[in-house]
């Protein structure tokens, strides 16, 4: 009873969860393919060395719940996507980094998984603010959602274009990625307003707001344009199965709806009463950042996943334009963020 009074909480909790799966390891280790559950074991061994060596006082509060769960659901994340199958293929399927597999796709989920579990790390430590503009709960909404993307646009587009199924890592990914900002915006809701946050003088609001404008309109536009070039077949983002021809990569309906959202909000921003922002601590700069970071990932992903194919096939036009619209969109959302002071509270 006195060792367990000198353990962190978390460690007993994840050092429960770890032995009750190393029994699950044990049981299945005549089974083939076990690599994702020893890499899982890892994981949650890791995590329990995490917690007791931070040794930090730790209080069951409504937050607090919130900050394990986003670590909870960082570790499934990256569990799912840096050990999982990506792409159905026969046998074996394919992994995270396979030309055939996750490729590009997945190289890009496993930073972000990492960059994941380092943001749930720091929120558990209590830190709030990482770089000048953006705080740990501003970055677990953005980083978040464009983890959320990156996989949607991988299933949609890119195993659509070459017509396999999709891998269990995908499927176990998606799901907490597609939580993990909406469990970061819940705990951003609740923060108190940060009092370093300034007001944007009119001229600077409608200048980024015509930035913003001009980016938006480029990331919806240039979706039509070619984003593959197959030999003499150009394939737009838009394009779906054709007799004859491959299916283009058609997450460009995804890129289509960034774009007009953030143009539609930048004109909206324009008007001399500006546009309302989301919440205290969660400012249109922020959503446009998250919007940016989508849009500049998604043509990487794809650039990545072309460049490593062996079959002749390399980015078009309207790949580079949209992934310089999407740099536009980061760049002025960095400049506004820095400029407001948002930061966490």
């Amino acid at each position: 009873m006195n060792f367990l009074s000198k353990l962190h909480k978390g460690t007993i909790i994840f050092g429960v969860l770890t032995v009750l799966y190393l029994l699950i390891v044990i049981a299945k280790a005549d089974e083939p393919d076990g690599g994702w559950r020893i890499g899982f074991l890892v994981a949650l061994a890791a995590i329990t060395g995490i917690f007791q060596a931070s040794a930090f006082k730790l209080d069951f509060d409504l937050a607090t719940f919130f900050k394990y769960m986003h670590l909870l659901l960082a570790v499934v994340y990256f569990w799912g996507a840096a050990f999982g199958k990506w792409a159905k293929r026969g046998d074996p399927d394919e992994g995270v980094l396979s030309a055939q597999g996750g490729t590009g796709f997945g190289l890009i989920a496993v930073i972000l998984g990492v960059i994941l579990l380092a943001l749930a790390i720091m929120r558990l430590r209590g830190q709030t603010k990482v770089l000048p503009g953006l705080g740990v709960e501003q970055l677990t909404v953005i980083v978040g959602f464009a983890a959320w993307m990156n996989i949607l646009a991988f299933i949609v587009g890119w195993l659509a274009t070459f017509e396999a199924g999709t891998g269990w890592g995908v499927v176990v990914a998606y799901f907490p990625a597609s939580l993990i900002p909406q469990l970061g915006a819940i705990t951003l809701s609740a923060t108190e307003p940060a009092t370093s946050i300034s007001e944007l003088e009119a001229t600077k609001r409608r200048t980024f707001s015509l930035i913003a404008l001009l980016g938006g309109i480029g990331v919806a536009a240039f979706p039509f344009l070619a984003w593959l070039n197959a030999g003499s077949i150009t394939l737009s983002a838009l394009d779906g199965t054709s007799e004859g021809a491959p299916s283009g990569p058609r997450f460009g309906y995804m890129l289509l709806i960034f774009g007009v959202v953030t143009a539609i909000a930048a004109l909206m921003r324009m008007r001399p009463q500006g546009l309302a922002e989301p919440g205290p601590n969660a400012l249109i700069g922020h959503v446009l950042m998250g919007l940016g970071l989508a849009t500049v990932l998604i043509p990487v992903a794809t650039m990545i996943s072309v460049l490593r194919l062996d079959i002749d096939v390399g980015p078009g036009i309207g790949l580079w334009l949209g992934l310089l619209a999407g740099l536009v969109l980061v760049g002025v959302a960095v400049i506004e963020n820095r400029t407001r002071g948002a930061v966490a509270a």
